[in-house]
């Protein structure tokens, strides 16, 4: 067989599972960073928001008045979706430097097998410390409805898809941990406070806060998860987050399929 062949052979949906078993035993036996993504519900909604909540009035959004705790919940959440990037940023790094990506392309491993198999690995810590957060908001009354928070999480689960598959791309242009601490902490900050996460924007906010927040897609995703979040089932906006997720999911398959496999890097 023709060796330039080897990566367009495919061992099809079993791939995905192959994929997201291995991404599993990590996550399972990372001890460190189950007790790091323990203790960030605990500050950022158990101390952060908490404290605001006594010092802020009810929130008017959409047509309803909601406590703030209720309010900045649904933002809470989001800031664990684009933190979960460094975990898909990490794991692939880890498969780059390694040769394992190599290894896994050549072997039946397709581009959009790779994506929806290492977006597991930050599936599971999303479902994690959102698990936390939702016993932190009952015993908090920070929950507006049960029923429709839960249902929200299966947008919030399609925008962590956008932020896997942004993970992955950056991955391809980053060659050490030290890069990926960097464009973290570049990217982070400007995307989480650049929304209306613990806030709310108005006409009166600042022309810069305006413009970054209307280029941001955090702000399209948050707003498609507190659509339905809220029960008020905006259609419009939660077909904004499917799009962005599905068009970020396409560009990462595009540069995967096209970037160059090597056994190591040095």
């Amino acid at each position: 067989m023709n060796p330039k062949q080897f990566r367009h052979q495919s061992l099809g949906l079993k791939s995905i599972k192959i994929v997201a078993n291995n991404e599993w035993r990590a996550f399972k036996h990372n001890k460190g960073l189950l007790l790091s993504m323990l203790m960030e519900p605990l500050i950022t909604y158990g101390l952060l928001v908490m404290a605001l909540n006594e010092n802020l009035s009810a929130v008017h959004y959409a047509g309803l008045t909601i406590s703030y705790n209720k309010y900045a919940l649904t933002g809470v959440l989001t800031f664990f979706m684009t933190t979960q990037m460094s975990q898909a940023m990490y794991r692939s790094t880890v498969d780059k430097e390694y040769g394992l990506l190599a290894i896994k392309f050549t072997n039946g491993v397709q581009p959009w097998h790779y994506i929806t198999g290492m977006s597991f690995f930050p599936m599971i810590g999303l479902l994690f410390q959102s698990s936390i957060l939702l016993i932190l908001g009952g015993f908090t009354g920070g929950i507006y409805n049960i029923g429709l928070l839960l249902l929200s999480f299966l947008v919030l689960l399609i925008s962590l898809e956008f932020w896997s598959a942004l993970g992955i791309i950056l991955s391809t242009r980053i060659s050490s941990y030290e890069q990926r601490d960097i464009v973290m902490t570049l990217l982070f900050s400007p995307i989480s406070y650049a929304a209306p996460t613990l806030y709310v924007f108005n006409s009166h906010s600042p022309f810069i806060i305006k413009v970054l927040s209307a280029i941001n897609p955090l702000s399209y995703q948050l707003k498609a998860i507190r659509t339905v979040a809220f029960g008020i089932f905006n259609w419009i906006d939660i077909l904004i987050a499917i799009v962005i997720t599905l068009f970020m999911i396409v560009i990462a398959q595009f540069i995967l399929k096209r970037m160059p496999l090597t056994l190591s890097e040095r």
